[in-house]
C-alpha cells in the first residue's frame, strides 16, 4: 500500500521539494505547479526589464502627384535601431531589486498557500482520528448506559428504584446512542473533506509526530512575516525607482537607415546601392529641472515604506504572541493528560481491588464491567487529548518555511 509521509513533506523545503504536492489530486497538483511557473515566467521577464529592445521596420510607398506633369515615386525603406538606458542614478538596480523581491514575495505567498492546503488536509486526518477514538469511546459509553440501564431495572422491579430513575436511565442510553450515530456522520463529513484535497485515503496516510520548535525560529521563518518583509523590500526598492526619475540618465541611441526613391518601381526594387545607407549613433543625457510634484510624490513612496515596516513590526508582535498562546495551549493540554494517566492509575487499583471483591462474591460483576469500560473511555481521552496537542503544534509548524 503506497504511503504518504505528510510531516516529513512538510519539513522539506517546498520550493526544491516535489513531493510537497504529491498527496494533491493531479488536477490541484498540477494547477499549484503551473502556478509556480507563472511566477518565474513574470520574474524572467520583470528582472530584464530594463534592457532595451532591437526594433526593425521596413516598408514600400507609393506617391502618386495629381499634376501630371509629374512622375510616381516609389520608395523602399528599412531601418533597425536600439534604445538603451545605460544610466539611470540607481534606477536600474532598484528595477532588478524590485523584479527580486517581487518574485520572492510571489514565491513565499505560492509556498504559504501549499502549507494551508497541507494544513487543512492535516488537520483533516486528524479530525478523523479523533473521530474514530470517539467513535470507539461512544460506543463504550454506550454499553456502560445499557449496564446501568440494566441495573437501574433491576433496582426498579426490587422496589429499590423509583420510575424516575428508571426513565432517566432510558433517556441517558438513549442520548448515548445519538452519540454514537453523530460521531459516526462526522465521520463520514471528514472522510469527504479529504477526499476533496486528495485521492488517497485515510489509512493510506501516515501521521508523524512533530519536534520542538523555539520562537525564534518560528519568528525568522515565519511566512507571513518573510512575506511582509519582501514587501518592505518591494516598496523601498519601488522609491528609490521613483527618486532615479529625477536625477541624471543616460541613454544610447543607435540606428540604421536604408531608403532609395526612384520613379520607375522595378528600378526601386532592384537598386541596392550602398549611398543609400546611413547609420547613426547617439549618447542623450536628461534630467528634469523641475516638477512641481516631485517632492510630493517621493513623500508619498517613503511613507508608504515606513508604513509598512511599522506594520512588518506589529505583525511581529501579534506573531510573538500567538506562539505564547499556543505554547500555552499545550501546556494545558498536557496538565490534562497528566490528570487523565492519574485517572486511569486509579481505574486501575479500582479494577484489582473490584476483581478481588468479584470473586469472593462481594461484588457484582456488573461493577467490574463499568469500571474497566470508564479506565477505556479515559483511555481514548488521553488518545484525543494527544491529538489536540498536534493540532497546536500544527497551528506553529505550517506557519513556517521549510
Amino acid at each position: 500500500m503506497k504511503k504518504i509521509f505528510l510531516i516529513s513533506i512538510i519539513f522539506s523545503y517546498f520550493f526544491a521539494n516535489a513531493n510537497s504536492l504529491e498527496i494533491l489530486k493531479k488536477d490541484k497538483k498540477e494547477y499549484r505547479e503551473l502556478e509556480k511557473s507563472s511566477i518565474e515566467k513574470k520574474y524572467d521577464h520583470s528582472k530584464n526589464s530594463w534592457i532595451g529592445t532591437i526594433n526593425l521596420e521596413a516598408l514600400v510607398k507609393t506617391t502618386h502627384p495629381f499634376d501630371k506633369s509629374k512622375d510616381d515615386n516609389y520608395t523602399k525603406e528599412a531601418s533597425i535601431g536600439f534604445t538603451q538606458s545605460l544610466f539611470e542614478s540607481g534606477g536600474i538596480w532598484s528595477k532588478i531589486d524590485n523584479a527580486k523581491s517581487t518574485f520572492d514575495y510571489d514565491l513565499l505567498s505560492w509556498e504559504n498557500e501549499n502549507s494551508e492546503i497541507l494544513l487543512s488536509i492535516y488537520n483533516t486526518l486528524l479530525e478523523i482520528k479523533k473521530l474514530k477514538y470517539q467513535q470507539f469511546q461512544n460506543r463504550i459509553k454506550y454499553e456502560n448506559k445499557d449496564i446501568e440501564l440494566i441495573i437501574k431495572k433491576i433496582q426498579y422491579e426490587a422496589g429499590k428504584s423509583d420510575i424516575i430513575e428508571l426513565n432517566n436511565a432510558v433517556m441517558s442510553k438513549n442520548i448515548a446512542y445519538r452519540d454514537v450515530i453523530s460521531v459516526e456522520n462526522s465521520l463520514k463529513d471528514k472522510e469527504l473533506e479529504l477526499a476533496k484535497y486528495t485521492d488517497l485515503k485515510y489509512e493510506q496516510i501516515e501521521i508523524l509526530d512533530f519536534k520542538p520548535i523555539s520562537k525564534e525560529n518560528f519568528l525568522q521563518k515565519n511566512f507571513s512575516l518573510m512575506k511582509e518583509e519582501a514587501r518592505v523590500d518591494i516598496l523601498s526598492s519601488s522609491y528609490k525607482i521613483d527618486r532615479s526619475k529625477y536625477l541624471p540618465k543616460l541613454t544610447l541611441n543607435a540606428n540604421a537607415l536604408y531608403k532609395n526613391t526612384k520613379d520607375d518601381f522595378n528600378n526601386m526594387l532592384s537598386d541596392t546601392r550602398k549611398e543609400d545607407s546611413q547609420s547613426t549613433a547617439s549618447l542623450k543625457f536628461s534630467m528634469p529641472l523641475f516638477d512641481y510634484n516631485m517632492s510630493s510624490k517621493l513623500q508619498e513612496s517613503k511613507i508608504e515604506v515606513l508604513k509598512q515596516q511599522t506594520y512588518l513590526n506589529d505583525l511581529k508582535s501579534d506573531m510573538e504572541s500567538d506562539f505564547e498562546q499556543i505554547l500555552t495551549k499545550i501546556d494545558t493540554y498536557e496538565k490534562i493528560s497528566k490528570s487523565i494517566d492519574d485517572n486511569i492509575k486509579l481505574y486501575e487499583d479500582l479494577i484489582k481491588a473490584n476483581r478481588v471483591s468479584n470473586q469472593a462474591g462481594m461484588t457484582a460483576s456488573y461493577d467490574l464491567e463499568i469500571l474497566e469500560n470508564s479506565k477505556k473511555i479515559n483511555e481514548y481521552d488521553l488518545l484525543i487529548n494527544d491529538i489536540n496537542i498536534l493540532q497546536e503544534y500544527s497551528k506553529l509548524y505550517f506557519k513556517i518555511r521549510g
